[in-house]
């Protein structure tokens, strides 16, 4: 897989930490570049290790899924895809900024770990998608990494300048992003490309 083409699904998986990132930073919660940094931390290092862990428990049973690989990319791809396309176009929002705020302004970190499980979930049916296709793993999962902390501390910090409508957009994008993957892999499978 090319490099093009590992960016484009790191920058596909950032979308909705970066959408979250924005509602957060919003809040004025994240004013330094520090604090900022260090939740975006949480959310590249949730990314990878979700889409590691969904990579290592698929290529266990890789041997009985060679001949259906794309099926399971179009599948996964493209339910993970919809799903954040349908989120960013009638979706709630996913922040938790109505619930009052922890005591002296700072979130809880249960609250942190609970939001950064949540927007890195897809990265588990991304890395069980890359099982089936020639990936160097480890390169992939560093770039899925650093990709998401880039995008979730900078929305964190531009969240107070742009707000939510941005959000939305940048997990519709993303889900774009996702299908458009799982269509060419597919497509590149079936027609020997």
């Amino acid at each position: 897989m090319s490099f093009a083409t590992v960016l484009t699904i790191a920058f596909g998986l950032s979308a909705d930490a970066f959408a979250v990132s924005l509602g957060r930073g919003a809040s004025g919660r994240f004013r330094t570049f520090v604090s900022a940094a260090r939740m975006g931390l949480m959310f590249g290092a949730s990314e990878a290790a979700m889409t590691l862990l969904g990579f290592l428990l698929a290529a266990r049973f890789a041997d009985y899924v060679t001949e259906v690989d794309h099926w399971i990319a179009l599948v996964l791809l493209g339910g993970v895809g919809g799903h954040m396309l349908y989120e960013g176009l009638f979706g709630a929002d996913e922040q938790e900024d109505d619930a009052p705020p922890a005591p002296r302004g700072k979130r809880s970190v249960l609250g942190n770990i609970a939001t950064v499980i949540g927007t890195s979930i897809d990265a588990a049916a991304v890395g069980v998608a890359l099982s089936v296709i020639a990936v160097d793993i480890w390169r992939t999962v560093a770039v899925i990494g650093a990709v998401s902390f880039a995008m979730s501390t900078l929305g964190l910090l531009i969240g107070p300048r742009v707000g939510r409508m941005l959000g939305r957009r940048a997990e519709v994008a993303g889900g774009l992003v996702l299908i458009a993957i799982g269509l060419y892999i597919f497509y590149s499978h079936t027609m020997g490309a």
